[in-house]
């Protein structure tokens, strides 16, 4: 702990802060003017779209830095658009009697840090011209405090430290010859259950932090611009009047439109309309699922007449989704893989979290990710309770109907996430195998079947007549009504999608460049001749969460899976997500945020290959003496299945290792792309 405190410090003063030192030697920039004045009698300037530059004239000197510090004036920005500030500047110099232009950067006015931009002149730098690119979005802005390179002030972050220590502290305790890899997880010990309460605590704060991070959704409030993030509320309203349709009335000229879904028409003829919003025969519907609406909006709005704010809703169903994946992956390793690690539990949780979208969910906490959030608790949960009520040899009915009403739920959140409650018939077939000839035991499990199946068939009537009150028909969940960039109404299903699909979803390999954060949005390239929708990827799913790729182990771990009875799940969940891949991407094209449909089954799969790769077969740490079979020797534990007994010290040694490098990677990866995918 001496070395990582040490280590951290170390990072903050000389890394973080690497520009204060260097900036001590730079030399004297002499005088200039700014905007033909002196610099200190000019004081603050006002520019804006039209006049969005200022200029400083009058050197002869080397100049290695420039610092400015720029307000947003119309703080109402900050609700519609990023509050970062776009800067281009040219020089004249030495070697270019003309302005040449320097690469784009972004400056933050709440980062002091952003607002010290290094130059590199060729020779003397004779003059520099600073444009703001971006006005004509955000507004005007005051500028002050112009200087030449100034002296970087010293910054001392206790955030970013109690970050690096997290970090640094997390690498420690889970490097693999830590022994962390040699304690079980024994839900029966109170230390553990400590341990993993605290893991689940810690996740939670985090979600709530990291969501409100992103000041864009927090702050905003809703205008004509943001109106299509306000769907809930205004469905709230609607339902408390006691009807399905949004009080919005549609313009004469979309009522007028022989297509209102032809998005080309809409433009030529500049028809009024709301985005993203459900139209259908003279009213405005929302297709996302009523279930975050029933269970956040409406009751709040009833009670106090204003409306529940949805980054909360969002942040609120990412928390209890990361507390069900720890619950679900508990129940895991109590029923099939007993002897886990507490250092294997910790990392496999980190990557069921990230791999299963949930910080893609607390980047952008809007509307549009709320009802996969809020499906994704429900799938994990209701799993989890599956198994454990699977899991004792005989059916535990209330678990196994509580797991069962969430997975029904799904169905008024994200349609399409009940795909996943084919698991609960992998997990019913064996009591119906075993019962075959006992007439009690087969009655007693169809009974406990048949009971799991009412919350899916009171959930979808319900759901179904919600359906056919809005649009005629039952099984019409609206979303093709949605008046957005193509018309939905006749995109159909083509079997010359998947391929690009599938590519773009799963393989396509990240775009990376020399500058922070170095991810850039990936160029997708289509060879489908037809319309499909794709929004800014950075990445296919297995280059994003890399620790997924264990899965190319599964040969190594199909035999002890096999004997668990967890091959077949591990397929099924593959296929699942393989299933799930292509609906959303013939329903609605490839988008950042649909990765939440699919990523957990993936990121289930691969867990298990872990869990079966790295079950603890010592009572001792890793060593580099670890060279013999893994039963051989006093410090080994007998196998609990012999069939098992092949399993040598270096596949665990090269699982582990995989593990913890995959793991570091994957975080550095999910920290650069939260910072590439910005506000949105």
């Amino acid at each position: 702990m001496v070395l990582v405190v040490l280590l951290a410090m170390c990072i903050e003063v000389f890394g973080f802060n690497l520009a204060f030192f260097t900036s001590w030697l730079y030399p004297d920039e002499g005088s200039y003017l700014v905007n033909g004045s002196d610099p200190a009698a000019i004081g603050e300037l006002t520019l804006d779209a039209s006049s969005n530059s200022f200029e400083i004239t009058g050197l002869d000197a080397t100049i290695d830095s420039i610092h400015f510090a720029p307000t947003i004036l119309n703080e109402d920005v900050l609700e519609v658009a990023d509050d970062t500030i776009q800067v281009v500047m040219y020089l004249q110099d030495e070697g270019n009697a003309n302005y040449y232009a320097l690469p784009a950067v972004t400056v933050d006015p709440d980062r002091p840090a952003s607002t010290y931009i290094g130059l590199e002149p060729a020779g003397n730098c004779h003059s520099i011209r600073v444009t703001f690119t971006n006005l004509a979005t955000i507004g005007a802005i005051a500028v002050d405090d112009i200087s030449l390179n100034a002296h970087v002030p010293f910054s001392l972050d206790p955030v970013r430290v109690a970050c690096l220590l997290v970090v640094l502290s997390s690498l420690a305790a889970l490097q693999p010859k830590s022994r962390a890899y040699a304690l079980i997880v024994d839900m029966r010990s109170n230390k553990v259950k400590a341990l993993v309460v605290g893991l689940v605590v810690f996740e939670i704060v985090a979600v709530f932090f990291l969501a409100l991070q992103n000041t864009h959704f927090v702050n905003m409030t809703m205008t004509p611009e943001t109106e299509s993030y306000y769907q809930y509320q205004k469905l709230a309203e609607a339902l408390a009047q006691g009807h399905l349709y949004l009080n919005d009335a549609p313009s004469d000229a979309l009522l007028a439109m022989d297509n209102p879904y032809d998005t080309a028409a809409r433009a030529a003829d500049g028809v009024p309309f709301l985005w993203d919003h459900a139209y259908f025969e003279g009213r405005y519907y929302v297709y996302f699922g009523v279930l975050p609406c029933l269970v956040f909006f409406l009751p709040y709005y009833l009670l106090t007449g204003t409306h529940f704010a949805t980054w909360l809703a969002v942040a609120i169903c990412a928390a209890v989704y990361v507390a069900g994946l720890a619950y679900l992956l508990a129940q895991i390793c109590k029923r099939w893989f007993p002897r886990t690690s507490i250092g294997a539990f910790v990392i496999l949780d980190v990557m069921l979290c990230i791999g299963g979208s949930a910080l893609i969910l607390v980047r952008t906490p809007s509307m549009y990710f709320l009802p996969e959030a809020m499906g994704l608790a429900c799938v994990a949960w209701g799993l989890a309770l599956w198994i454990r009520g699977t899991s004792q040899g005989y059916i535990d009915t209330p678990r196994v109907v509580a797991g069962a009403f969430l997975f029904a739920l799904t169905l008024a959140a994200r349609p399409q996430m009940v795909l996943g409650a084919v698991f609960g018939l992998l997990l019913f077939w064996p009591f119906l195998r075993v019962s075959k000839g006992n007439r009690q035991l087969r009655r007693q499990a169809l009974r406990a079947f048949r009971a799991a199946l009412v919350p899916f068939v009171v959930v979808g009537v319900a759901v179904l007549a919600y359906n056919a009150a809005r649009f005629g028909s039952p099984f019409d969940f609206g979303a093709n009504y949605n008046l957005t960039t193509n018309d939905m109404t006749h995109r159909g299903f083509h079997v010359d999608r998947i391929p690009f699909g599938l590519f773009a979803y799963l393989f396509q390999p990240p775009s990376v460049s020399s500058q922070f954060p170095f991810m850039n949005q990936t160029y997708l390239d289509p060879a489908y001749q037809g319309i499909t929708i794709y929004e800014p990827m950075f990445g296919g799913y297995f280059f994003l969460y890399p620790m997924t790729l264990v899965l190319l182990a599964l040969p190594k771990a199909r035999r002890g899976l096999q004997e668990k009875g967890l091959f077949v799940p591990l397929l099924t969940a593959l296929g699942v997500a393989f299933v799930l891949v292509n609906f959303d991407l013939q329903g609605a094209g490839i988008l950042m945020r649909y990765i939440c449909d699919f990523g957990i089954y993936i990121a289930l799969a691969a867990s298990l290959v872990f869990l079966e790769l790295l079950q603890v077969r010592s009572s001792r740490p890793l060593t580099e003496g670890w060279t013999t079979d893994l039963y051989g020797g006093s410090a080994m534990v007998a196998p609990s299945n012999p069939a098992s007994s092949g399993m040598t010290v270096s596949v665990y040694r090269i699982s582990l290792y995989f593990a913890f490098a995959s793991l570091v990677v994957m975080v550095a990866v999910a920290v650069l792309l939260w910072d590439a995918f910005g506000m949105y």
